[in-house]
């Protein structure tokens, strides 16, 4: 008697070369729907699967050892890739910067190949970003997302849980995800909602009535202690159930308090289980500029050890920042306009820094201060990043602070992504 014939399923077993079955046919043609060419759909792992799989997982920074397991059958079984795949194929004639304007972008967006000729038939990659902008109620925020509203996937805006969605925020079209943040000290609210039952049940109930309103969550909270570690964690378990389908984005720094013996943020942890994680660099010091390549580098380093590429964004600071000389704690927080018009008010001197940047000094109320703005050199050097290690893209950290040429190298570097 012959054998009811069983149903394939994806991911049921791991796949390598010499393979054979209906799974391998169901893998080769999600790598063919997603732009790669595994060879005819024949349910054979033969050569050119194998370098299929190879290039999907070096796009995902994966391991690249072109054997399909978990982590590639987590990202080849949903719906859409988390980063969008774009292929052209040179024909004869075509410069990089004409195959630019076709896709309105700059040369700088096909990372591999931008410094280098190009001939007929070669295929260049170059893939979707999403850039998010954290939109606040001024005046200056509100003509920012009007004037760029095209160069965005949608914003973020600040949120508190007792007083509902913003007024200034109903109107907005474009995507939404609401940033969590509380009135009191933030660390003394974060602890409070996770040891108090009755605080959380309230909080998770907020979260599922956020459902029909926006279109996402995020936790931004970066001050978490280390007792607090595993109940934050058996939190964002509680709200993805809560959310369903929409995202969760959670915030990682450096200095939150990784897992040991004695406690600590599970990092590895907490990027699974969240569908996007901003990884944001920490404040400068007041000799040091605002946006440094190789402290983001080095950052983005130790996040990639715990954190898929794919769901990182890179939280870009285009603020200025003003510190006072005589102390030289938190510094003050300007726009790039305001912090121009303050320099050029005071009479500043410019100076260049051992790093290579412009600083301004200027002496205000018998007070020597010390002002720094992000140069659109330093933004470039960390937009190359993010094409670089192929990360989900950035979060604009806040709309109308940055400079108004900022835009323009974004679109130069990335094609926006516009889906959810």
């Amino acid at each position: 008697m012959l054998g009811r014939k069983r149903r394939v399923k994806l991911g049921a077993r791991v796949l390598k070369l010499g393979s054979c079955g209906g799974d391998v046919s169901l893998l080769q043609q999600r790598l063919k729907e997603f732009g790669y060419e595994p060879g005819p759909v024949d349910g054979i792992f033969g050569y050119l699967t194998q370098e299929a799989l190879q290039f999907f997982q070096r796009d995902y920074r994966l391991k690249i050892d072109g054997i399909a397991g978990k982590e590639v059958f987590t990202l080849l079984n949903q719906a859409k890739l988390p980063i969008a795949r774009r292929v052209h194929i040179v024909q004869p004639g075509e410069t990089l910067g004409s195959i630019a304007d076709q896709y309105q972008v700059g040369p700088e967006a096909f990372f591999d190949h931008h410094k280098k000729s190009i001939y007929p038939g070669q295929e260049l990659v170059f893939y979707d970003r999403e850039v998010w902008g954290v939109l606040t109620e001024g005046l200056q925020a509100q003509e920012s997302l009007a004037a760029n509203q095209e160069s965005l996937t949608g914003v973020f805006f600040p949120m508190n849980p007792e007083k509902g969605v913003p007024r200034y925020v109903q109107a907005v079209k474009c995507p939404k995800v609401a940033q969590v943040v509380f009135d009191e000290a933030e660390l003394i609210s974060v602890h409070s909602l996770l040891s108090r039952r009755k605080m959380r049940r309230s909080f998770l109930r907020f979260c599922r009535e956020l459902a029909d309103k926006v279109d996402g969550v995020w936790l931004g909270w970066e001050h978490i202690s280390r007792v607090d570690g595993y109940r934050y964690h058996k939190l964002l378990r509680s709200i993805k159930r809560q959310i369903g389908p929409l995202r969760l984005i959670v915030t990682l720094t450096c200095a939150m308090p990784r897992w040991n013996i004695l406690g600590g943020i599970d990092f590895a942890a907490v990027g699974g289980t969240a569908d996007q994680v901003v990884v944001k660099p920490p404040i400068p010091e007041p000799g040091s500029p605002i946006l440094d390549k190789g402290r983001c580098e080095q950052m983005l380093h130790r996040m990639l050890n715990y954190v898929p590429a794919y769901k990182i964004l890179l939280s870009v600071p285009v603020h200025a920042l003003l510190w006072n000389q005589a102390e030289p704690g938190a510094p003050q927080r300007l726009s790039c306009g305001e912090a121009k018009a303050r320099a050029f008010r005071h009479g500043a001197r410019q100076e260049t820094d051992s790093c290579g940047t412009t600083v301004f000094h200027f002496i205000h109320q018998q007070k020597e201060w010390t002002l720094r703005i992000p140069s659109l050199e330093q933004v470039n050097q960390c937009l190359t990043l993010v094409n670089r290690y192929n990360l989900a893209g950035i979060v604009i950290d806040r709309m109308g602070e940055e400079d108004k040429r900022f835009w323009a190298r974004i679109r130069n570097h990335f094609c926006i992504s516009k889906h959810m």
